[in-house]
């Protein structure tokens, strides 16, 4: 009897030693993957515990949600947890993921980037933060009016579905202001105003690009000649029908703002001849057609224009030096309106 006692009493204690030794494993030993270095992980406003376990685990920051929420409750820190992104470096633990958790959220801080604005002011925009250097920034983005390989973000859009490989990433940063965590990586931030892009395209819009014919690119790289060509929704939507109308002609857009852009300038969109002469895609004085990429970040404004563009039977245009657009029917009446330049 005695020696029954003893065995079923090493039984219980060898269980009990397995099971602290398994639960010391899973707090402090065991890794999702031992070859992440860091990993950076957000809690979303309104996330309870249980999405936040089940969601962690999917993205492979910890290795089982159940044990997470207990282990959690067991040390009473499931009430504690802020909303933030929390930041991790290797070893990635269990203990270590809740240690982060108890501690504040990141701080926040603003940035607006401004509708109009090509990749060479959000590079600088970036840049004047102190966070980023202006060549990890054009890595991600691509060079402005160039094609050359570009690396693609970890994103599944729609809006990204037919824009070509070879171009950077012009035109599909949503001109916003946002909320961003100071501690926040460079793909983070353009992610977010990609996504913010995506978002704008509601389904009606969707199913009036695909009735026009057109693809989202095309409608994108229209709409940011409108924003650097004119002012108002009213003059936008009425250019967007000219120029319209003038590719099905494959007329040459002639629009100063795309050379602008190529050369580089700042400030108003009125260029030389030396700057017209300038041989590339870009340049809509020497080819018909849309140039491969946009050449601004539109506003949804301008977007809009672009896919509902106003009827008129005027086939050329000028914008003065205040911004007020002289509207011509024929090249006869649009010489007689350069006076206003």
């Amino acid at each position: 009897m005695f020696n029954i006692k003893k065995i079923i009493f090493l039984i219980i204690f060898s269980f009990l030693i397995f099971g602290i030794c398994f639960v010391i494993f899973e707090i402090y030993i065991a890794q999702v993957s031992k070859d992440v270095e860091k990993i950076t992980f957000e809690v979303k406003n309104g996330e309870s515990v249980n999405n936040l376990a089940n969601r962690l685990e999917k993205e492979k920051v910890i290795r089982n949600a159940w044990f997470f929420k207990k282990y959690l409750v067991l040390i009473g820190k499931d009430k504690q947890i802020r909303v933030g992104e929390y930041y991790l470096t290797a070893p990635i633990t269990l203990a270590r993921v809740v240690e982060v958790l108890s501690e504040l959220g990141l701080s926040e801080q603003t940035i607006t980037i401004i509708p109009g604005w090509n990749i060479r002011d959000v590079s600088k925009y970036l840049v004047s933060l102190e966070k980023f250097q202006a060549q990890e920034i054009t890595n991600l983005l691509g060079l402005p009016a160039v094609k050359n390989n570009v690396s693609k973000l970890d994103l599944d859009l729609k809006i990204l579905q037919d824009k070509p490989d070879n171009i950077s990433y012009e035109g599909y940063l949503a001109p916003d202001t946002y909320q961003i965590y100071k501690n926040a990586s460079l793909e983070n931030i353009i992610n977010k105003l990609v996504q913010q892009r995506d978002k704008q395209i509601i389904d009606q819009m969707w199913q009036d690009i695909e009735k026009s014919g057109k693809s989202f690119h095309e409608i994108l790289v229209m709409a940011s000649i409108l924003e650097r060509e004119v002012k108002t929704f009213s003059d936008k939507k009425k250019v967007a029908d000219i120029f319209w109308r003038r590719l099905k002609m494959n007329w040459a857009l002639q629009a100063d703002s795309t050379v602008h852009y190529l050369v580089g300038k700042s400030g108003n969109v009125f260029t030389t001849a030396e700057d017209r002469s300038v041989d590339s895609l870009w340049n809509t004085y020497k080819y018909p057609g849309l140039p491969p990429s946009p050449i601004c970040n539109p506003s949804l404004e301008s977007i809009q224009a672009a896919l509902y563009p106003e009827k008129n039977n005027n086939w050329y245009f000028l914008t003065d030096k205040n911004g007020k657009v002289y509207y011509a029917r024929t090249l006869e009446e649009h010489n007689i309106n350069k006076k206003y330049l």
